[in-house]
């Protein structure tokens, strides 16, 4: 074999393991792109991040559920939910997204549509404390007491120490002793 054959197979082999690498960089590439994006304070930055990482991954489940709540915390919750939406083409089982939807419908004050997307992950798991708290509140907004009380309690008889919850409980007596009414309680009777 002549040294110019030698150099030949070598620059091949180089070409071909520069072609692998950049290939396995990609996915690395896309995760360096959210790890950015978590690590800048502005949500518009976050949101051209997410952008790029989803012109190079348009089924990057990540980047449309982080981009979705960054569209959530800057008050375009119907934009957050349509990046919701496309996550759940691509992960249709995945409930966190779906309590995610929950919690952009409460800031639409869309509450019936937050109930639904919090009764949808309770049907699953029924335990989901996050997902009762949440439900709990948006059935307080719409006065529906009662009910906003038996997911509170149901949420704390599965983790007795969420102050939050408690809170959130305490609050509502206060609300209900105030009224003088829990109407829509099975005990309303004896009001």
């Amino acid at each position: 074999m002549t040294e110019k054959n030698v150099s030949e197979k070598m620059d091949k082999a180089k070409q071909k393991e520069s072609q692998a690498a950049e290939k396995t960089q990609e996915p690395e590439d896309l995760r360096q792109l959210l790890a950015k994006a978590g690590e800048t304070g502005s949500y518009e930055d976050k949101l051209r991040l997410y952008d790029k990482a989803l012109t190079l991954d348009p089924l990057f489940l990540d980047a449309w559920i982080q981009k979705g709540f960054a569209l959530d915390r800057m008050g375009k919750s119907k934009e957050a939910l349509a990046c919701y939406d496309r996550a759940l083409e691509i992960d249709p089982e995945n409930l966190g997204i779906r309590c995610l939807k929950g919690f952009a419908f409460n800031n639409l004050r869309e509450f019936e549509k937050s109930i639904e997307s919090y009764n949808e992950v309770l049907k699953a798991n029924p335990d989901d404390v996050f997902s009762l708290c949440q439900k709990g509140s948006a059935l307080e907004s719409l006065g529906r007491y009662g009910e906003a009380m038996q997911c509170y309690d149901k949420a704390l008889d599965i983790d007795p120490t969420d102050v939050l919850i408690r809170e959130k409980k305490l609050r509502l007596l206060e609300v209900i002793y105030k009224k003088g009414t829990l109407a829509d309680s099975p005990d309303s009777s004896f009001n």
